[in-house]
């Protein structure tokens, strides 16, 4: 009680004149502190700590696309294992941006985000629904032709913003080649604009020289979506982005990609000493620090949880404000594990094939330095996973009972793994 009352006694002396660069970051403080009514213990975690909810959040902060849209700053990213039940518990915590993609072998499942919206009974036009092409079915008839399979699962006429989610396809993603080029999905994308079922588009994965040419397009992107993290903040697209009007959306913003991708053992993100240091000092989570961060510097995030603390977490993760020195300490640790490539393990592209002999779906994990697996998705007999990983990364999978079918560890040499034969039995470690 006494802390609310210090935090009531705080926002009344706080000058609302949420202007500037900052404006909207201010408003997000003020609006998440008066909705949530500053309940200061619930938040007081230790460092590290998933956060409880406190109360639900009914208004996330927008910023205005250059073509008027709005976009809440906050969404959930839902893939890393997020199905309905967790999607549909986000909607019902105050998530209005939702980020999906067609992109099942990815782990992306829209039919899952379609059903929980349904389910939860928030109206559809109170949420910011992104999807992506997946770059199989990059080309102009290819585009168009996938896109209405995704309103189908996604249960809805429009979708807020349609992206193409890489710009190029590769061996290891893709079974086939596609149609044509990324220039002919943009084509697309202008038309499917034009035709009001899409109300903003962008891409993911973007350097200088594909944001030079979609600058000469007929319609510049509302969204440019990259990963972006404390050591790697992609400052030049960033930058340019902002120049021309174009939102900058953060993918992997809380280290995800150092650990499942570039071979570190431990988060380097969320185990930086300065980074926790900032937390302890706000007595909040790592993870809020990031994200304030990161939004302060005029990103909108998509952290993805199955957790429903860190989902609560996250999305308040800006009722409070970090100093001038503290974003300057975060800004400063930019490039800083660049140096440090050749300790890493080699970078695999690794596909794994449910050949289907066994019964029922297999649920797959990847297993961390201290043997601790984390779970990736369900692998359905017939489909393929692709997963950007390193060599010595181990991968478990699972039936239904949770039994341990089999266990492999990505090899440089053998970057596709059949899984799911008909002799494959219970392993014991």
């Amino acid at each position: 009680r006494a802390r609310q009352d210090t935090g009531l006694a705080w926002l009344e002396e706080l000058e609302l004149s949420c202007d500037g660069a900052r404006g909207w970051a201010c408003a997000l403080v003020v609006g998440l502190a008066l909705v949530a009514g500053l309940v200061a213990p619930s938040l007081g975690a230790s460092v590290g700590a998933d956060v409880a909810p406190a109360a639900a959040v009914t208004s996330v902060p927008t910023v205005t696309l250059h073509n008027g849209r709005k976009l809440p700053v906050i969404g959930l990213g839902c893939s890393s294992g997020v199905r309905k039940e967790h999607i549909r518990s986000a909607l019902l915590d105050g998530y209005r941006h939702l980020d999906t993609a067609q992109a099942e072998v990815w782990n992306y499942f829209e039919s899952d985000l379609g059903e929980a919206l349904l389910e939860s009974g928030v109206p559809r036009g109170e949420v910011f629904i992104q999807t992506k092409i997946f770059p199989e079915d990059l080309g102009y008839e290819a585009t168009k032709r996938v896109f209405p399979k995704s309103l189908e699962r996604l249960r809805t006429t429009w979708v807020d913003s349609l992206l193409i989610h890489k710009p190029r396809c590769w061996e290891a993603a893709c079974k086939r080649q596609p149609e044509g080029t990324w220039q002919d999905s943009w084509r697309a994308l202008e038309d499917l604009y034009d035709a009001g079922v899409v109300r903003a588009i962008g891409i993911c994965d973007v350097d200088e020289k594909l944001l030079d040419e979609l600058l000469t397009k007929r319609l510049k992107p509302h969204i440019i979506q990259n990963w972006m993290d404390p050591f790697h903040q992609d400052e030049r697209v960033w930058e340019r982005c902002r120049a021309e009007g174009i939102q900058y959306q953060a993918y992997s913003t809380l280290g995800a990609q150092w650990v499942h991708f570039r071979g570190h053992a431990v988060n380097p993100v969320l185990s930086n000493p300065d980074i926790n240091a900032i937390a302890e000092a706000h007595n909040r989570s790592s993870a809020q620090v990031v994200l304030n961060w990161a939004l302060a510097r005029g990103a909108a995030v998509l952290p993805a949880s199955r957790d429903p603390w860190r989902r609560a977490g996250n999305i308040g993760s800006l009722m409070f404000e970090l100093s001038a020195a503290e974003l300057a300490a975060i800004d400063a640790l930019d490039g800083a594990l660049d140096g440090t490539s050749g300790a890493r393990p080699a970078s695999v592209q690794a596909t794994f094939v449910n050949v289907g002999r066994g019964a029922g779906p297999l649920e797959a994990y990847w297993v961390d330095a201290g043997g601790k697996e984390k779970k990736v998705g369900s692998l359905l007999a017939g489909v393929r996973w692709v997963q950007q990983t390193y060599a010595g990364h181990t991968f478990r999978f699972r039936d239904q009972e949770g039994l341990l079918m089999e266990e492999h560890v990505v090899e440089e040499a053998r970057p596709v793994v059949e899984v799911g034969a008909a002799d494959a039995k219970h392993v014991d470690l």
